[in-house]
């Protein structure tokens, strides 16, 4: 099933309602979630008071919309336009080899640039990716991966590679039943080196020789560095950031799966 079709997906889009003054719950604290991803913060409380309506209505003005107390679904739309626009992305992807297309659609979700909101591992885009749960517990960075993945095979007309997972060690456990699994020692050595992932392939950290601990996507490397597109990072390359991010990654502590 497409993206755009999955419940948890039109969960996160679906118009909450003309939600006012007074009200709380979970559609306001969508509401909110969005108005801090666009720079109009507000407590992510569930409580639509003044501070909430304020900020709504500094985002409507930008976005030169009406606006009189009463959301409506023209800023909403506004809101959540930039997670509407990823969803639908296989429309408008362009014709290219498979691990071509996982690099493109990676670079779209990078230049929406997802990040947390309301918390750790939290927010519509945690849900997005994690089939709608989020909390402490959600490292996404794999389910980032996965979704992606998808996306491209779906516009590809064909299974993914690897069935995707939440787990970085479920990834590599899937990468060496089919014979995807691409060592760092390999590729460091250039037996087969860098070349063998082709235009696009996943990282993973290594942690021990049957532990991985964080993951994205890799291109545009050789046998010392790559450059990568990855989930729940930050500036450091942490593996519990907060945002979506491109970052350079030594080859050496990396293992990594091949697409092509």
């Amino acid at each position: 099933m497409p993206l755009q079709d999955q419940t948890y997906v039109r969960r996160e889009l679906e118009f909450p309602g003309a939600l006012t003054n007074g009200a709380s719950g979970a559609g306001t604290r969508r509401i909110q979630e969005w108005l801090g991803f666009h720079g109009n913060g507000t407590p992510i409380d569930g409580k639509f008071g003044p501070a909430t309506n304020r900020a709504i209505e500094a985002f409507a003005a930008r976005k030169q919309l009406a606006y009189a107390g009463s959301l409506t679904q023209q800023v909403w739309n506004a809101l959540v336009e930039p997670m509407a626009r990823v969803v639908a992305l296989p429309a408008s992807a362009p014709s290219k080899p498979y691990p071509q297309l996982v690099r493109w659609f990676a670079e779209q979700h990078l230049a929406a640039h997802p990040v947390e909101l309301g918390g750790a591992n939290r927010g519509p885009w945690v849900r997005l990716y994690m089939k709608g749960s989020e909390g402490d517990a959600m490292l996404w960075c794999a389910g980032f991966v996965s979704t992606v993945l998808q996306q491209a095979a779906d516009k590809a007309g064909r299974s993914a590679p690897i069935a995707g997972s939440f787990g970085c060690d479920e990834l590599a456990r899937q990468a060496k039943d089919a014979g995807r699994f691409v060592t760092g020692k390999s590729v460091v050595s250039g037996s087969p080196g860098f070349a063998a992932l082709g235009a696009c392939g996943i990282f993973l950290v290594r942690k021990s020789a049957s532990d991985w601990v964080h993951t994205g996507f890799a291109f545009d490397g050789d046998g010392e560095s790559f450059l990568s597109i990855e989930g729940n990072t930050d500036h450091k390359g942490s593996a519990n950031g907060f945002e979506v991010a491109k970052r350079t990654r030594r080859c050496a502590s990396n293992d990594f799966i091949r697409l092509g």
